[in-house]
C-alpha cells in the first residue's frame, strides 16, 4: 500500500529541485524508501523516478535556453554535473545541441498553441567550466 501523503503531494517539480534532482532524496525527504518511490512513479507516472526526474531537467532546460541563458548557466542552475554533461544529455534528448534549439526557437514564428516558456529569474553566476574545450 502506498503511503497516503504521496498522493497529497503536490509539487514534485518543487520537490526534485530541493533535492537536486535525485530520487534518493526525494524519497528521503517522504521518508520512504527508494523502492516505495519507484513503485509509487511505475503507478502514478508510468516511467522511473530517475526518467521523470531527467526529462523535468530537460523540460526547464528548454525553457531557460530559450530565454538565452548560457550553458554553464543552465547546468549550473540545474544541478548538471558540468557543462559538458548538460550538453551531452541535452543532445540526447532532443537531437540537437542547446545553442541549435535557441537559435531554432528563436527563428520560429510564434505559435498560439505552444506559448513561450515562462520567464525565470536571472541566472546565478556560474563557476568556470571544469571540461575542457576542444580544438
Amino acid at each position: 500500500m502506498m503511503p497516503p501523503r504521496l498522493l497529497r503531494l503536490q509539487d514534485w517539480e518543487k520537490l526534485a529541485r530541493e533535492t537536486a534532482f535525485q530520487p534518493a532524496g526525494m524519497a528521503a525527504r517522504c521518508q520512504i524508501s527508494l523502492r516505495q518511490m519507484q513503485r509509487f512513479f511505475a503507478t502514478h507516472f508510468s516511467c522511473t523516478p530517475s526518467q521523470w526526474t531527467r526529462e523535468l531537467r530537460c523540460r526547464l532546460a528548454c525553457a531557460l535556453v530559450a530565454q538565452g541563458w548560457s550553458n554553464r548557466a543552465v547546468a549550473v542552475e540545474l544541478g548538471y554535473a558540468d557543462e559538458c554533461h548538460f550538453c551531452h544529455e541535452f543532445k540526447r534528448v532532443h537531437g540537437v545541441s542547446p545553442q541549435k534549439y535557441a537559435e531554432v526557437r528563436a527563428a520560429a514564428p510564434p505559435n498560439l498553441d505552444n506559448p513561450p516558456a515562462p520567464t525565470l529569474p536571472p541566472p546565478k553566476q556560474p563557476a568556470p567550466s571544469p571540461c575542457p574545450r576542444r580544438l
